[in-house]
């Protein structure tokens, strides 16, 4: 069976982070209200991605999103009746009504995950709603009462400011890093599917790393390493991979006078491993002798 880990690559969200515990402590919680999971992170959408993904790695049939704007929706004007027997235009349904309304409905029979992102954008009207939500299972609007079933519903809130209280106090908290955790110490060749001579270049390539503040994923790791064996040759094309393939890397820093010292100086480390160094010696060995010395 898959790991969490892995089910959330597979829906295109890498972490070194080990999401199992937390997650099991919110699907495994006394359901009082409707289940609902706060994602807090750094700035960013980083958090929408962990949202995404979790709700298909835990393969819940429908996930419905719907995001808050500071912009106001647009109302569409009420057409005034020509004759008595004729009534004005029902009022436009708002985003958020349209969504819970039909996350309410698939609930009925089908497991439903309701993502809302950007919530301190919200006007804090929308917050007590979604709270009253939370905790009784009915969203009402206009003439309308529509309940959720609690074993089949879940809420995923996002937000970039700290949640009302109150939404809080029925959220289960998770902290999504922006920067990985550090894999070094788990990092072996044999991980990488290499031989015990690739342990120095392992050792090189973690060196780099912490100087440029980054923690890859395994994921990462394992497409920088096939660069390495496959094109990487000179210092230039290791960080171009390196910048390729590492999703926080500053490339600034990347760039520094600092870095590309310490990159030349780990080269030789590398060529070894790929023999290049070799190469080189059996090249200058088979150089033709000068003519003087002819």
């Amino acid at each position: 069976m898959k790991s969490l880990k892995q089910r959330l690559a597979e829906f295109g969200f890498t972490a070194n982070q080990d999401f199992d515990y937390p997650v099991q402590c919110f699907l495994g919680a006394p359901a009082e209200h409707l289940r609902c999971l706060n994602i807090q992170g750094h700035p960013g959408r980083r958090k929408t991605a962990f949202g995404h993904a979790l709700a298909h790695a835990l393969g819940y049939e429908h996930v419905l999103y719907h995001e808050f704007t500071s912009q106001v929706e647009p109302v569409e004007p009420v057409r005034m009746p020509s004759n008595e027997e004729e009534t004005p235009g029902e009022q436009p349904v708002e985003a958020i009504d349209q969504v819970i309304s039909e996350a309410c409905a698939l609930s009925e029979g089908e497991t439903t995950i309701l993502i809302l992102d950007q919530l301190q954008l919200a006007p804090f009207v929308q917050h007590l709603r979604i709270a009253d939500f939370l905790n009784t299972a009915v969203w009402s609007y206009a003439d309308l009462h529509l309940s959720a079933n609690h074993a089949n519903l879940m809420l995923f809130l996002i937000s970039e400011e700290d949640l009302f209280h109150t939404l809080q106090q029925s959220s289960f908290r998770i902290w999504v890093d922006e920067q990985p955790g550090n894999l070094a110490g788990d990092i072996t060749p044999q991980v990488l599917g290499l031989g015990s001579e690739g342990q120095e270049m392992i050792h090189a390539l973690n060196r780099i790393f912490d100087a440029l503040k980054v923690s890859p994923t395994l994921n990462e790791y394992q497409k920088i390493i096939h660069d390495i064996q496959l094109h990487v040759r000179t210092a230039e094309h290791l960080k171009l991979t390196l910048y390729g393939w590492i999703e926080d890397l500053d490339r600034s820093r990347l760039h520094s006078a600092q870095m590309n010292t310490l990159i030349e100086d780990q080269m030789p480390v590398i060529e070894s491993f790929l023999g290049l160094d070799q190469e080189h010696i059996v090249l200058e060995l088979n150089l033709p002798l000068d003519e003087e010395q002819g």
